[in-house]
C-alpha cells in the first residue's frame, strides 16, 4: 500500500518537525503535554492544567484520565500506545525493545501468566485507568522482577468527601463490536469512607493470519525439501464482569486501615477456520486440508487484601502494610480438526482440557526513616508464596471412540517462595542528591510433575543493588545516572512441559529445565528543565529466554518453548521533549533509537544478526474551545529483532475529539484508532533448516463513542 505508506511517512515527519520546532523556540516552563481546566470556589477562580504526560528521571508517567485517545479501550489497548511500551499480538509486552517487563497494579506486582495477564489487560476498560507509569530503572524498594523495567497501571480511586463517582459507557466497532460500561463511586464521611467500582467488557475481535514455512534440505538453505502455507480467520469474543469494593477508616490522625475485595470473572473464545497445505520439492501439494479450531477459556478471579498506614510522632516517619490473599481459577477446553482432501492420510480430532487453579499469599511492611535534614531510610521486608494446579487431559478421535493421548497430557503442580528484604538510602546535598540501595531475595522452587513421576526443587539467593544520581547544574539543568540489577525469572507456565495447542499443527510446550535471567542496567543523561531529556542506557542480560521452534517434516508439526540463550545486550539513546506550539498546541516527542544483540548457540546458530531500531512516537493535544479538545497521536517503530525472530516495521495513527456537556460534568468523546490499519504483527525467521513467517493483521483499527459524567 504504498499511498498508505506515503501518508504515514509524511504525518510522522510533520509532527516530528514541529516538535523539533517548538523545542528550539519555546522558552516556558512546561510539565508536559497539557489541558487546561478551570475550577471556581466561591470566589476565587482557580487554573489547573490537566497533565498528559510528565516524563520523570526514572519513569514517564502517562494520565490516562486525561486521554481522549485512550477513552472506551482496554488497558491492553491504552498500552499499545503507551510512548516507549511495544505489544505483541499475543499480549507480550517490551521496554525499549527490551522483552521481561513486571506488570503491577496500584503498585501490587502481579502474580498471573502472560496469557492470563493479557486476558486481564483486555477486560480492563480504560475508563477504570488514571496513569500508568513505564519505570526503567527502579529502585530498590521495588521487587527486582522484570529486566526490561516496571509498568504500573494505577486505578481511578475518588477521594473528595461525600459521594462522588463516575459513570461510563462506550461503543466501539471495528471487524466486531465492542462495549464497555461500568461506575466509580466513592463515599466518605467524618473517618468512614466506602468506595467501589464496577464493569462490565464486551471485545469482539477478528484476525487474519498468515503462516508460511519452508524446509531445507541441510543447513546451507540451498534446496527446499517441503513448503507449508497456513491461513485461518479467527472470531474471539471476550467478556467479562469486574467489580471492587472496600471501607476504610481513619483509627486516628495518624493511622489508617483499609479493606477490600477485587473480583475479576471473565470467558473467552477464540474460534479459527482456516487452511493448510504442505507442497514437496515439485511444488506439488502433499496434504492439503480444511482446518477449524475451537478454544473456550473461563475465569474468575478473588482478591482479598488488607492494608493501612501509620505516621510516627516524629516527622517524616511512618509505616505501611500490605497484606493480600488471590485465588484464581482458570478453566480452557479445546477442539481441534482437520479435514485432508489431498490424500488419504487421516488427521485425528484433538480435544483437551486445561485447568488451572493458583493461590497467592504476598504480605510487606515498608518503613521510612528520616535521619537528618535531606537524608532518610527506606527499608522492609516482603513474603509471596505461590501454588499453581495444573492438571492437563488431551484426547484424540480414533475408531469412534476418544482416547487419551499421553504424549500431551500430564498433572503439574508448582510451588514457590519468595521472601524478600530491602533497604533504600536517600541522601540531598545542596546540588546532588544520591540513592542507594540493595535488596535481597530468597527463592524457592518445588515442581511436581505427578503424570511423569518426577519432582525437581530449587532455591537461591540473589543481591539486587542500584544507585542514582541527580547533579543540578542550575534550576534548568540536571544530569543523572543510575544503576540496577534485576531479574526475570520463568512462569509456571513456562516451566510447564505441558502442551498447548494453538491448532492440530501447532503447539508450544514449557521448559522446566529454564533458569532465570538476571540483568545489569546502566543510564546516564540530561535534562533541561521538566521540557527536554536525552539518555543513554546499557543492559546485560545473561541466560536470556529464547523462543524457538522444531518443526516435524513427518506429521507436520511445529513445536515452540524456550530456551536459555548465553547473553543479550540492549543498548540505545532515549530522547523525550515537551513543548508548547501555541496556546492551543502542544506536543510530547519521544524519540528511541536501539539495538538488540545476542549471544550464544542458538539452533546452530552462534549469533543472531542484530539491528538498529528507531522509534518515534509523538503525542498532540490541542484547546479548540473552552469545552472542545482533540488529540493526534503517531508511533513509528523500523524493523526490530526480538529473539530469533524479525518484526517488520508497523505505523499506528490515532486522533480524537472531546466536548465537554451537562455544565462540564459530561464528555462525549469519539476517536479513531489506527486509522491506516499499518500497526500489524509481521515477524520472520531463518534459523538452522528451517524458514518461518508469520503474519498477523490484526483488529486494532476501531471507532469508538464514548460518554462520562461526573457525580
Amino acid at each position: 500500500m504504498p499511498n498508505l505508506n506515503n501518508m504515514k511517512n509524511i504525518i510522522t515527519s510533520i509532527m516530528l518537525a514541529f516538535s523539533v520546532y517548538g523545542y528550539s523556540q519555546s522558552e516556558k516552563e512546561t510539565d508536559s503535554i497539557v489541558e487546561t481546566t478551570i475550577t471556581a470556589l466561591d470566589e476565587i477562580v482557580i487554573s489547573k492544567k490537566k497533565v498528559l504526560y510528565t516524563q520523570k528521571s526514572d519513569r514517564l508517567v502517562f494520565n490516562v484520565e486525561n486521554s481522549i485517545v485512550s477513552e472506551g479501550g482496554t488497558a491492553l489497548d491504552v498500552l499499545s500506545r503507551a510512548p516507549g511500551v511495544v505489544v505483541s499480538q499475543d499480549g507480550d509486552l517490551s521496554i525499549r525493545g527490551q522483552q521481561g517487563v513486571a506488570v503491577m497494579i496500584n503498585g501490587k506486582l502481579t502474580q498471573l501468566s502472560q496469557k492470563e495477564l493479557a486476558n486481564y489487560l483486555k477486560a480492563t476498560t480504560s475508563s477504570n485507568i488514571k496513569q500508568i507509569e513505564v519505570i526503567t530503572n527502579p529502585s530498590s524498594k521495588y521487587d527486582a522482577a522484570g529486566k526490561a523495567g516496571i509498568i504500573n497501571i494505577i486505578l481511578k480511586k475518588p477521594n473528595a468527601s461525600g459521594l462522588k463517582g463516575t459513570a461510563f459507557a462506550s461503543y466501539g466497532r471495528g471487524r466486531k463490536n465492542r462495549t464497555n460500561s461500568g461506575f466509580n463511586l466513592n463515599y466518605n464521611k467524618d473517618k468512614w469512607g466506602v468506595f467501589g467500582n464496577y464493569s462490565y467488557t464486551f471485545r469482539g475481535e477478528e484476525e487474519h493470519k498468515e503462516f508460511n514455512q519452508i524446509q531445507y534440505t541441510d543447513l546451507n538453505r540451498q534446496q527446499i525439501a517441503s513448503t507449508n502455507h497456513q491461513t485461518s480467520i479467527t472470531d474471539e469474543p471476550l467478556t467479562s464482569n469486574n467489580f471492587k469494593i472496600g471501607t476504610q477508616y481513619e483509627v486516628s490522625p495518624k493511622t489508617n486501615l483499609e479493606v477490600y475485595v477485587d473480583a475479576k470473572i471473565g470467558r473467552y473464545e477464540n474460534m479459527a477456520d482456516g487452511t493448510n497445505t504442505v507442497f514437496n520439492t515439485s511444488n506439488q501439494p502433499t496434504f492439503d486440508a480444511l482446518t477449524y479450531n475451537d478454544s473456550k477459556e473461563k475465569w474468575n478471579d478473588y482478591t482479598y487484601a488488607f492494608s493501612g498506614t501509620h505516621k510516627f510522632n516524629e516527622e517524616g516517619k511512618n509505616m505501611n502494610f500490605d497484606f493480600e490473599y488471590e485465588t484464581s481459577k482458570f478453566r480452557s477446553k479445546q477442539f481441534q480438526s482437520a479435514d485432508n482432501t489431498a490424500n488419504a492420510t487421516v488427521v485425528n480430532d484433538r480435544r483437551g482440557y486445561i485447568p488451572s487453579q493458583l493461590k497467592v499469599f504476598t504480605g510487606k511492611v515498608d518503613f521510612v526513616n528520616p535521619f537528618k535534614e535531606k537524608q532518610s531510610m527506606e527499608w522492609g521486608f516482603k513474603a509471596s508464596i505461590k501454588n499453581n494446579d495444573n492438571p492437563s487431559v488431551y484426547e484424540y478421535y480414533e475408531n469412534n471412540e476418544w482416547l487419551i493421548d499421553f504424549n500431551s497430557t500430564n498433572h503439574f503442580e508448582y510451588n514457590e517462595q519468595i521472601y524478600a528484604a530491602y533497604a533504600n538510602y536517600k541522601y540531598q546535598l545542596e546540588k546532588l542528591n544520591i540513592q542507594i540501595g540493595l535488596r535481597s531475595e530468597y527463592t524457592a522452587i518445588n515442581i511436581d510433575q505427578k503424570t511423569l513421576n518426577e519432582e525437581h526443587k530449587d532455591d537461591y539467593l540473589k543481591w539486587f543493588p542500584s544507585l542514582s544520581l541527580k547533579y543540578e547544574f542550575t534550576n534548568n539543568h540536571s544530569a543523572h545516572a543510575s544503576y540496577s540489577k534485576r531479574i526475570n525469572r520463568p512462569s509456571q507456565f513456562d516451566l510447564n512441559p505441558f502442551r498447548f495447542y494453538d491448532d492440530s499443527f501447532n503447539y508450544s510446550q514449557g521448559n522446566p529445565n529454564l533458569i532465570p535471567e538476571i540483568t545489569h542496567a546502566m543510564e546516564i543523561g540530561y535534562a533541561w528543565k521538566s521540557n527536554f531529556m536525552a539518555s543513554v542506557y546499557f543492559n546485560s542480560t545473561k541466560d536470556v529466554f529464547t523462543e524457538v521452534y522444531n518443526y516435524n517434516p513427518d506429521t507436520n508439526t511445529t513445536v515452540t518453548t524456550q530456551i536459555n540463550v548465553d547473553k543479550s545486550y540492549n543498548y540505545g539513546i532515549n530522547i523525550t521533549n515537551t513543548s508548547e506550539l501555541n496556546k492551543w498546541w502542544s506536543v510530547n516527542t519521544l524519540f528511541n533509537v536501539f539495538e538488540n544483540k545476542f549471544v550464544g548457540d542458538i539452533l546452530n546458530s552462534n549469533t543472531i544478526d542484530p539491528i538498529m531500531t528507531l522509534n518515534v512516537s509523538v503525542q498532540n493535544s490541542f484547546t479548540i474551545t473552552d469545552t472542545w479538545k482533540a488529540e493526534g497521536n503517531a508511533q513509528y517503530q523500523s524493523k526490530s529483532n526480538l529473539g530469533i525472530y524479525q518484526r517488520d516495521s508497523f505505523f499506528d495513527f490515532s486522533i480524537g475529539i472531546s466536548k465537554q456537556v451537562l455544565a462540564k460534568k459530561g464528555n462525549i468523546k469519539l476517536n479513531f484508532t489506527d486509522v491506516f490499519n499499518t500497526n500489524n504483527f509481521y515477524i520472520k525467521s531463518v534459523v538452522a533448516q528451517t524458514s518461518i513467517d508469520k503474519r498477523y493483521d490484526l483488529d486494532n483499527r476501531i471507532a469508538t463513542i464514548a460518554f462520562t459524567y461526573r457525580i
